[in-house]
């Protein structure tokens, strides 16, 4: 019962680093929250531009920042990203205004976008197939469990300390993850020497793209993923009038995105435990399916003004995040195993924009969706677009 992916020294200290960080991702995020709503009284725009604010480098920056991070050093990627990181978060304890926290929460998304481009390629190259899904199960682990502990965290801290101390603390986090980074060995990897080469860094946007658009398996892999997240933001908005919808109260609406995180946690363990999967596409098509079984369920539940239990409220958004673990674990599997070393960085990188895409457009289709019928449609149609990545990934070929 001990994560194969722990036996590998060099990986266990990049998980050490990653702890930090992803932690840092969402410490202050209620700090921010509350600085706007209650301090500032920011305009409803204010809302609109932190979304944009925290989304869009993603999408601008976030191609060029793979290219760097394939050209570069990991170690040292993973180092200053950190670094960069715990700096801006710093400078969030001086500003004196909402358009001047934005603008750092901007550069600081910046920053962040070297991230994950480099601890991909930090896995991808410090694994094997054979411990590869138990490294992705781990690294998803951390991740989940910092979308619920650094939230609730950020907001008891708020009990005692006024928002910008807790910027403070979450730079002096930041400060250590990239003090845990430095504790790894140099990262070993097949590389084309591309700091040492005249191409601009647009041209190596452009060959991560060749490489997307000349494998059927990464193009599939980063379209399922892409699709996966729209049909998740399509619904995830709504969560709170749905279960009021449902006659729960405001606690219930705790218990139930406490669920879904703990469901994405145990998914991600049980990956951590299990040996290579050597077919992930049916792991993918098993979690979209039982996903969309799930948001058909939820959707229907609404639409007909039936009534749900507590229990099975609980247990279907426990099990809903259990089964999206299922699917995205195994796709950054298969990217692993199909993109060369020398563009992992880059590809991953387009993967995020991708997915930020998403995130940036599904909501206001399923405010439509709300609007024209009911709250319990988006939960309806994201089901259906999810069922379609089960069939997708079902048809995905591998060698």
């Amino acid at each position: 019962m001990y994560p194969q992916a722990l036996k590998n020294i060099e990986l266990r200290k990049l998980f050490i680093a990653q702890l930090p960080a992803d932690f840092s991702d969402w410490l202050d995020f209620v700090a921010i929250g509350a600085l706007l709503a209650f301090v500032w009284d920011a305009p409803s725009f204010a809302y609109a531009a932190l979304a944009v604010g925290l989304g869009a480098p993603y999408l601008v920056i976030g191609p060029f920042a793979g290219v760097f991070v394939d050209r570069w050093s990991i170690k040292s990627v993973l180092i200053y990203s950190n670094l960069g990181r715990a700096i801006v978060t710093g400078t969030f304890f001086f500003a004196g205004d909402w358009t001047t926290l934005i603008v750092l929460v901007t550069v600081r998304s910046s920053v962040d976008c070297f991230f994950t481009p480099a601890k991909q390629a930090a896995i991808q190259a410090l694994t094997t197939k054979e411990n590869r899904t138990s490294a992705n199960g781990l690294s998803h682990g951390i991740n989940q469990a910092s979308k619920i502990v650094a939230p609730s965290a950020g907001g008891a801290f708020l009990i005692w300390f006024a928002p910008d101390v807790i910027f403070i603390l979450n730079s002096i986090i930041s400060a250590s993850a990239a003090a845990f980074a430095l504790r790894l060995n140099k990262i070993e990897r097949k590389s084309f020497q591309d700091e040492n080469s005249s191409d601009s860094v647009l041209t190596g946007v452009k060959n991560g793209m060749a490489i997307v658009r000349q494998s059927p398996v990464i193009k599939t892999a980063l379209f399922m993923m892409a699709i996966s997240y729209f049909a998740i933001f399509i619904y995830d908005t709504f969560i709170a009038p749905l279960t009021r919808n449902l006659n729960f109260e405001q606690q219930h609406l705790g218990y139930a995105l406490a669920a879904v995180g703990i469901g994405g946690v145990c998914g991600s363990m049980l990956f951590s435990l299990l040996p290579n999967v050597k077919y992930p596409q049916y792991w993918v098509a098993a979690g979209a399916t039982l996903s969309a079984i799930i948001l058909l369920i939820l959707g229907t539940f609404d639409s007909s003004n039936a009534d749900m239990s507590t229990v099975l409220l609980i247990s279907l958004f426990l099990t809903l995040g259990f089964a999206t673990a299922m699917s995205v674990v195994p796709v950054r599997i298969v990217l692993q195993n199909t993109v060369p070393e020398e563009r992992m960085g880059s590809v991953t990188a387009l993967s995020e924009a991708a997915n930020t895409t998403a995130l940036l457009s599904a909501p206001f289709l399923g405010a439509v969706l709300v609007d024209t019928f009911s709250v319990g449609v988006p939960f309806i149609v994201g089901g259906i677009v999810i069922f379609i990545v089960a069939i997708i990934a079902l048809r995905l070929k591998l060698d």
